[in-house]
C-alpha cells in the first residue's frame, strides 16, 4: 500500500513544481509596456542608432538622433528639459 502515497506524493511535488516555475516566469520577466517606455527614452536620448554599422553611435551621431527626435517631436515635455539643460 505504500505505492498510492508515494504516487500521491509525487504528483504533488510535480504540481508544486509547476506553479513555482510559473509564478517566477511571471515576476522575471518585463512587461511590454516597460519594454517600450525603455525604447522611447533610448530614442529621446539618440542612442537607438540610425545606421546599423554604426554600434555604439559616436557623440556626434546621438546629438545628431537627439535632434531629429527633437523635431519630430516638438510637444514632447523630456526634449524641452533637455534643451534647457544644454543651453
Amino acid at each position: 500500500m505504500k505505492w498510492p502515497a508515494f504516487a500521491f506524493g509525487l504528483v504533488t511535488l510535480a504540481a508544486t513544481g509547476l506553479v513555482a516555475a510559473q509564478e517566477t516566469q511571471v515576476s522575471q520577466g518585463k512587461t511590454r509596456e516597460q519594454v517600450h517606455e525603455e525604447l522611447v527614452q533610448a530614442w529621446r536620448d539618440g542612442l537607438l542608432p540610425y545606421k546599423r554599422f554604426e554600434y555604439p553611435p559616436s557623440a556626434d551621431t546621438i546629438a545628431r538622433n537627439k535632434e531629429l527626435y527633437a523635431i519630430a517631436h516638438p510637444e514632447d515635455a523630456a526634449v524641452k528639459e533637455a534643451s534647457k539643460e544644454a543651453q
